[in-house]
């Protein structure tokens, strides 16, 4: 296998994430191992000397500060087991991110790893499907009778998460163990589809994410789903009464979807309910024992503990053991079950503040972008991870945590290499040079 071979292989296997594992081994982790040996051995061959080009601008290097922080952050966690753990997380996550950002120096290479990303959506997809309609399950998945064959223990409680799961239903998970965690890889996918130009594509799989977010029964990713039809009509397509035609669309939707709250179909009634949930986690006033009470008291627990450090955050891991010795919310969650208040809890204030700068700068100039480049793939790359990355951030409160969630660092991977490629290729254009005043 050549160098090339090499990178797309570990992309690859990125994608595939926990699909293909052992217990918490993945096959992303032997291969990311193998590669690391490599270079080390390359770095002697070198005289042990470094090259950082891959750190030529901000974003990148804003993910590579983010490692010295959180590795800074032990100095003052609680649990180390759990702050080393954390940084675990966060190193396969920025490597992810640095193999695409390393390996897309050209456009026509971005085009190959969209390729063999796209491929492998296709096949998570038809597994989805199945999964959803039939009676077959990864044998990974949570629902999998044969899981525990492969090193996994499946939860011995659901009906906290979802109403779903107290019927015969069980969603699907694709390649990965947790419903949620696929639900939020569908809607980081579907602007792919949403912005394609070729109509059958589109219409394909849009029905087919639709599908299987709707059977996910994910409230934040469902809002994120809305969110992406709303972007892209207002965003990408720029009608004539787009905001009209958005605002009479939703409200219909809304009404529509409001009718079937009292439904006996539990896939409908979980849809059906997730205006009124959004409703009532606005208002506080929540039924005791659902999801999102517990959710909310994950949250209440680290903002207080967040307090308690003076703005500094508690460190690596350290949401997940204050949780723990406070005792687990609802008798199992000790997850913050919320990224953004994670990020603010561990990372503390500055990190924060520095992230949402960092995540704002990412999607503001994909938005010129967007407007701007004249290369049909790098337009249709800036629009797709746009959306995405704006449908991200509602979405991102469905699962317990996406610091270890793969397709989020894909998703970080290709939006910096779009970037990094639109102010390569057009050096001297008016776009790099408004770019440039915020680089």
């Amino acid at each position: 296998m050549n160098k090339e071979s090499i990178y797309l292989f570990l992309i690859a296997s990125a994608m595939i994430g926990v699909a293909i594992s052992y217990s918490n081994l993945y096959l992303f982790h032997i291969m990311l191992f193998i590669f690391a040996i490599v270079q080390i051995y390359l770095l002697k061959k070198n005289d042990f000397k470094l090259k950082f080009n891959f750190l030529n601008d901000g974003n990148t290097l804003f993910l590579f500060f983010m490692l010295i922080w959180y590795s800074f952050t032990l100095l003052w966690v609680d649990d180390y087991v759990y702050g080393i753990k954390y940084i675990f997380y966060i190193f396969c996550g920025i490597s992810i991110a640095f193999l695409i950002i390393n390996y897309s120096i050209e456009v026509s290479k971005l085009n190959k790893l969209l390729n063999v990303l796209s491929m492998l959506l296709i096949v998570e997809l038809i597994i989805s499907l199945l999964e959803t309609f039939t009676s077959f399950r990864m044998p990974i998945s949570s629902y999998s009778s044969i899981s525990s064959y492969f090193g996994k223990t499946p939860p011995e409680i659901y009906s906290y998460q979802s109403i779903l799961l107290l019927s015969e239903f069980k969603p699907p998970t694709g390649f990965h163990w947790n419903t949620n965690d696929l639900a939020i890889k569908m809607v980081i996918a579907l602007p792919f589809f949403l912005c394609s130009k070729k109509p059958y594509v589109k219409i394909i799989g849009l029905i087919s994410i639709f599908t299987i977010i709707g059977m996910s029964a994910s409230r934040a990713v469902f809002l994120g789903l809305i969110l992406i039809f709303c972007l892209y009509l207002i965003l990408i397509k720029k009608r004539v009464f787009t905001l009209l035609w958005i605002w009479i669309a939703t409200i219909t939707l809304f009404f529509t979807i409001n009718q079937f709250r009292d439904s006996e179909n539990p896939r409908i009634n979980e849809l059906a309910n997730s205006i009124e949930a959004l409703n009532l986690y606005i208002r506080g006033d929540l039924d005791v024992g659902g999801s999102i009470e517990w959710r909310r008291e994950l949250v209440d627990n680290g903002i207080k503990a967040f307090y308690g450090s003076y703005g500094l955050g508690l460190g690596a891991g350290g949401s997940t053991a204050n949780q723990e010795k406070i005792g687990p919310v609802a008798g199992r969650f000790t997850s913050m079950h919320n990224f953004w208040i994670e990020i603010l809890v561990e990372g503390g204030l500055f990190f924060a503040v520095l992230m949402f700068f960092w995540y704002s700068n990412v999607v503001y100039r994909l938005l010129i972008i967007s407007r701007s480049v004249k290369n049909e793939k790098l337009s249709y790359y800036s629009q797709s991870l746009l959306l995405s990355m704006l449908a991200f951030v509602p979405s991102a409160v469905a699962a317990s945590s996406t610091i270890y969630l793969f397709p989020m660092w894909i998703m970080f991977g290709l939006s910096i290499s779009t970037i990094n490629l639109s102010r390569k290729k057009y050096q001297n254009s008016p776009l790099i040079k408004i770019l440039n005043v915020y680089k």
